[in-house]
């Protein structure tokens, strides 16, 4: 019964896939490493594997997760135990980190993109177009690797902590070094304003596989909010939203992501970006991704994200998959309105900051009442931020990581036991294992990364 359950995920899975393609007129994974006319490039931008990725572990090393006794009394030797209870070692010698590897294998489609675009028989508008796509991709990638790999950006340190190895090259024989913070925030500011600098990128992408200025933007303000910018972030999220600031109405119009395809029908969606995870799913048996008290407690039965996202207000809804989870990642308006608001917010004006929070709590609660209180208007939009973007490829570990840089905000985080309360870990502001380690297969390929203390 077990290995009939496992294979039919196997072939949900690949229905899933095989219906978005269909759906998005996306092609499958090329091994073409050569290509050589616009339709090639176009091809590869065009392929549903970007916009597919897992992360799970980042979601996981937050306190929006929490597994029960009977979980982890079943398994305490694999990355998932480790990672949730903050151990000192991720991952065992044998094990593939799936995140890491599967994030270069999309930047090197992309370096391919960006160092032959330049070599083919195509009008400079259309080689443009390609061009950006495949920078805004690859920064996406890079930003998300360097907070999961690296410490969170200080200006103080940027320049000597480090974060991953930047390739920028399609080259599979280079071992690089692991570059600082500073240096890939750096490349990832670059390749976006480049990309946003465009006049052949339109607005919006032809799709939610594609990027177009507004996830440009979008992310652009992500990169400065982390790096304390706030000037610059309410600058670029202004110019996102100015070009698409559409919310859906959680009373009559959510569908919770499946696939590709509800991403596609989702105007909120700026660039497409899903998880669909079997492997902790199957291990666990489905639907085991539960939330934690402190998520649980700023979700009421008033809200919608809780009544459409979670079975019986704790375990996350699974939906009609078979021992599958589907997670969102997507850049979205919601994250635009959130980051523009906590700018508004750091710099002085609560006012219209809680008009931001407002507008999108009259989108998502069964029962809208405007919240009024000016006051303490930065810890009302943070709050706000956690109840939108939980389980979203790391954004809640990331803003750990830079809240916990200020007193105000800065908390120690505990796992307890389901059953009795016992607490079983902590985790101290600031302490290295909030940064992922490199498995050991990573480096044993290249010696000249240097493994992160935890």
């Amino acid at each position: 019964m077990k290995s009939h359950s496992q294979w039919m995920s196997c072939v949900l899975a690949l229905l899933i896939a095989s219906s978005c393609k269909k759906f998005l007129n996306v092609r499958p994974d090329t091994n073409n490493i050569s290509p050589a006319t616009i339709t090639d490039f176009q091809e590869i931008l065009n392929n549903d594997s970007l916009s597919l990725c897992n992360f799970i572990l980042a979601d996981l090393s937050s306190d929006d997760v929490s597994m029960t006794d009977a979980m982890l009394a079943a398994d305490t030797a694999s990355y998932y135990a480790h990672t949730y209870r903050w151990g000192p070692n991720i991952w065992n010698p044998g094990d593939a980190d799936f995140m890491y590897n599967a994030a270069y294998t999309r930047i090197l489609q992309m370096n391919i993109v960006l160092t032959r675009i330049d070599g083919i028989e195509a009008s400079a508008a259309q080689k443009d177009n390609v061009r950006a796509q495949a920078l805004i991709n690859r920064a996406w990638y890079y930003l998300t690797l360097a907070n999961l790999y690296g410490q969170d950006y200080s200006p103080a340190t940027a320049g000597t902590d480090l974060a991953v190895p930047l390739a920028l090259q399609p080259d599979a024989n280079r071992l690089p070094s692991r570059n600082t913070v500073q240096q890939v925030y750096n490349q990832v500011l670059q390749d976006l304003t480049d990309a946003v600098a465009s006049p052949n990128l339109p607005p919006m992408g032809a799709n939610i596989v594609h990027p177009g200025k507004a996830a440009g933007y979008a992310l652009l303000a992500r990169t400065y909010l982390y790096m304390g910018n706030y000037t610059q972030a309410l600058d670029d999220a202004n110019a996102s939203l100015a070009l698409n600031n559409s919310l859906v109405n959680y009373n009559t119009g959510y569908t919770m992501a499946g696939s590709l395809i509800d991403l596609q029908k989702n105007p909120e969606t700026l660039l497409g970006r899903l998880a669909i995870d079997m492997r902790f799913a199957i291990k666990y048996g489905s639907g085991t991704f539960f939330m934690a008290p402190g998520l649980g407690a700023l979700l009421d039965s008033n809200d919608l994200r809780l009544l459409k996202n979670f079975n019986n207000g704790n375990s996350y809804n699974a939906g009609a998959n078979i021992i599958t989870q589907v997670f969102n990642y997507s850049v979205g308006v919601p994250e635009v309105l959130l980051t523009k608001a906590e700018c508004l917010a750091r710099l002085g004006n609560g006012t219209a900051a809680m008009a931001l929070v407002n507008q999108l709590r009259q989108n998502r609660l069964v029962n809208y009442q405007p919240l009024t209180d000016t006051t303490n208007a930065l810890m009302t939009v943070l709050q706000e931020r956690r109840r939108e973007l939980f389980y979203h490829g790391g954004l809640r570990l990331f803003d750990l990581k830079r809240l916990n840089r200020d007193s105000r905000f800065s908390q120690t985080l505990q796992r307890l036991s389901t059953t009795t309360g016992t607490v079983l870990a902590t985790l101290a502001p600031n302490d290295p294992r909030y940064v992922m380690s490199f498995s050991p297969l990573i480096i044993a390929n290249n010696p000249n990364i240097v493994q992160n203390g935890r």
